[in-house]
């Protein structure tokens, strides 16, 4: 059995049970998921503010938590304190972005990025340049939709995306992901509508962690 803890790091427990489910329908028939949000922080993750908030209660949550675990996925596109975590603890920590553009290298070498609110493009680019992915990432554009507010038409949200998933490869993109995990369960309808695969972050996260448990891989930095 494999245990995987999924920290949604908002004030918020509203994507926790869809998540839950998602996932269950993700992951193996032999791992546990377990998805948590905070009493605390940001309702959102969209500005430099909220991810400042956000990473010391991720931190402190993750640390209190990783020993009843295999693998801790932080649940939030920017990758919110997984690179601090991956000193700090041992078993592997996978961020959303990390995975999605790990997948995305392996099936297309122009990548475009669809997210929402585009006030975070900015913190999007720094990620990718962080993670060596600047090469790769020809397309970053967002949707005007806030994080909180996907939900309120979800055709709509779906419609915006396709357009500028369109946009992206008439530019050349290969393959295409969904740059916000408040997006999950919607990539196999926006590739249907496209015809180029689509990547689903909160799923690929799953899947990237449940190879590193299978493989027995821990991360490196560890206690270093």
């Amino acid at each position: 059995m494999m245990k995987i803890l999924i920290i949604n790091p908002v004030k918020t427990n509203k994507w926790d049970k869809k998540d839950t489910i998602l996932a269950k329908e993700i992951a193996s028939k032999d791992t546990l998921i377990d998805v948590f949000s905070f009493q605390e922080g940001p309702l959102s993750i969209e500005t430099p503010e909220d991810e400042a908030e956000a990473i010391p209660l991720i931190v402190k949550f993750a640390i209190k938590n990783w020993k009843a675990y295999n693998a801790i996925i932080v649940n939030c596109f920017l990758d919110p304190a997984v690179s601090l975590l991956k000193g700090i603890i041992k078993i592997p920590v996978v961020g959303p972005c990390e995975a999605s553009l790990a997948l995305a290298s392996i099936i297309g070498k122009k990548i475009g990025i669809i997210t929402v609110n585009d006030k975070a493009i900015w913190m999007i680019e720094d990620r990718v340049n962080e993670l060596n992915f600047k090469d790769y990432v020809i397309h970053i554009s967002g949707i005007p939709i806030g994080v909180l507010d996907i939900d309120e038409n979800i055709e709509y949200t779906k419609k915006l995306i396709i357009e500028e998933s369109i946009k992206a490869n008439k530019k050349g993109c290969e393959v295409i992901i969904l740059g916000c995990t408040a997006l999950a369960g919607l990539a196999k309808e926006i590739q249907d509508n496209i015809e180029l695969p689509v990547i689903d972050p909160f799923g690929a996260a799953i899947k990237v962690a449940e190879s590193l448990i299978k493989l027995n891989l821990y991360n490196s930095r560890y206690g270093k």
